[in-house]
């Protein structure tokens, strides 16, 4: 069985979401957001495998990203 995921209209709606309030947030203030919004959506995961392996993919999203 594999874990639910969102339906991709819905993934795109957070991401929409997730720009517009970086954009409306000071540079120096989106490390702290997207941290304490990382351990918001984490303390919803019952699961702390599912959570590392979300920073794992996160991590490896970045390295792809600068190749």
């Amino acid at each position: 069985m594999t874990a639910p995921t969102l339906p991709f209209a819905d993934l795109e709606q957070v991401y929409e979401t997730l720009a517009t309030t970086l954009d409306a947030l000071p540079e120096e203030q989106e490390r702290l957001f997207l941290a304490q919004l990382a351990l918001a959506l984490a303390h919803r995961v019952p699961d702390v495998a599912l959570v590392r392996e979300a920073i794992e993919e996160a991590r490896r999203g970045l390295a792809v990203a600068a190749s």
